[in-house]
């Protein structure tokens, strides 16, 4: 305890902008802490984001028949109306959205993944024309071909949000379909607590991605903030893979 005291008063001495960083984040380091300690306790998982499987779980054991869908309506009229085609939905929770596209697009095949095995058992007792499955993003291989994957306010819950644009990519046939809450002042790593990421016009400026800006929405209820669309365009060539009908 004394050496420690010691090289405390060393580091205060020689250091002092090592304890004025503290003094101005010790906030920030105490939150992430905080996080660490029940993902391995509550958990059983060592990470330092708080979005993992017994989180979701917890959450969305707390929501009843319905979360919500509004997001889900921006990106409607990306699709066609009378034609059929597949679609994934990645981060589906409940199945709210899935449900709203099946209403949409009768003739579509539409499929869901998250996390949650809770979410997931919800939103197969809503409705059987979608099929559901447990998976997590991160670690779990993706096996089919869809011509649309879409990822609707999920991919600020990740830390690095380019991996798993790449590793959509590599199964969208046409497009993958990203809406995000819209950060007009900054993009990049941030330090919230779900929100691991921020999004607005420059996030994919100095990338590869074909993409366009789809649109930036009005403010959204459910999400308690405008939202940024973007459409980014597969270049891959399946030449002998069958895509998901």
């Amino acid at each position: 305890m004394q050496k420690f005291k010691q090289l405390k008063a060393i580091i205060k001495k020689k250091f002092p902008i090592c304890v004025l960083i503290y003094r101005r984040y010790h906030w920030l380091y105490r939150r992430y802490l905080k996080t660490l300690y029940i993902n391995i306790y509550k958990y059983r998982v060592f990470s330092f984001n708080p979005n993992v499987k017994g989180y979701w779980n917890q959450k969305l054991s707390k929501i009843n028949d319905f979360w919500r869908n509004e997001n889900y309506y921006h990106i409607l009229e990306l699709f066609p109306h009378d034609s059929m085609f597949s679609l994934l939905d990645v981060g589906c929770a409940i199945g709210d959205g899935c449900e709203l596209l099946q209403k949409k697009f009768p003739k579509a095949k539409i499929t869901g993944i998250d996390i949650s095995d809770i979410g997931i058992k919800k939103a197969k007792q809503k409705t059987k024309r979608v099929n559901y499955f447990v998976l997590n993003i991160l670690k779990d291989p993706l096996t089919d071909i869809y011509d649309h994957i879409i990822v609707i306010e999920t991919l600020e819950h990740f830390d690095n949000p380019f991996f798993i644009i790449n590793k959509l990519l590599k199964h969208a046939k046409k497009s993958v379909i990203i809406s995000v809450p819209y950060s007009p002042k900054f993009t990049g790593k941030i330090a919230g607590m779900e929100h691991r990421y921020a999004f607005n016009e420059n996030t994919f400026s100095n990338s590869r991605y074909n993409y366009r800006i789809f649109k930036i929405t009005d403010f959204i209820k459910a999400t308690k903030s405008k939202c940024i669309i973007y459409e980014i365009f597969s270049n891959v060539r399946y030449k002998n893979k069958k895509v998901n009908r």
